[in-house]
């Protein structure tokens, strides 16, 4: 029975089961943990199995009068907007044709620019702007619904723990290149 259904087993998954595939993603959404903000990603990867893909993103996160450290106070901030850097492995689940949910594990660093109104000694009023860096660890889930061969839609939630914990949820699109691309 195993020789006749071998055969057939790499269609019923929804991956390739290529290594090499490269993705191209880009997602919007929102961001809770700091109000709720807008979101925006865009990313690239490789697959290193059927069950398993690398992927580096970037984050954008507005973050309002907050920032990922506890100072400065909200009240003195006037904007705050923060980059997550972002390694995280997808392990991916085969289920059946055009269907890929996958689980999120992964590390990061949180780059947030801080613009801090302020009175100086003299009494006058002044911007200033403050770095902050945080380490992170990611997780959550999402799901690859393939609309073509190698493009579709991805829903996700991804859960940012630092400091503080955020909570991202987003829907984008991907593209899958082949092995070798360009």
């Amino acid at each position: 029975m195993l020789a006749v259904f071998m055969p057939a087993l790499p269609g019923a998954f929804a991956q390739s089961g290529e290594t090499d595939v490269g993705e191209m993603s880009v997602s919007g959404g929102f961001l809770t943990g700091a109000g709720t903000q807008g979101s925006l990603t865009g990313g690239s990867g490789i697959a290193l199995s059927r069950y398993g893909m690398l992927l580096f993103d970037t984050t954008f996160l507005p973050l309002g009068h907050n920032s990922i450290q506890f100072w400065p106070a909200p009240s003195t901030v006037k904007t705050s907007y923060a980059f997550d850097f972002a390694m995280d492995v997808h392990v991916r689940i085969p289920v059946k044709e055009h269907w890929e949910p996958y689980a999120i594990l992964g590390t990061g660093l949180i780059w947030n620019v801080v613009h801090q109104q302020a009175v100086d000694p003299r009494g006058i009023a002044v911007t200033s702007r403050w770095d902050q860096f945080n380490g992170a660890f990611h997780t959550g889930g999402g799901l690859r619904y393939f609309l073509g061969s190698n493009w579709g839609v991805r829903p996700e939630v991804k859960v940012i723990i630092s400091k503080q914990t955020y909570t991202c949820v987003s829907f984008g699109i991907f593209y899958q290149v082949p092995p070798g691309w360009p």
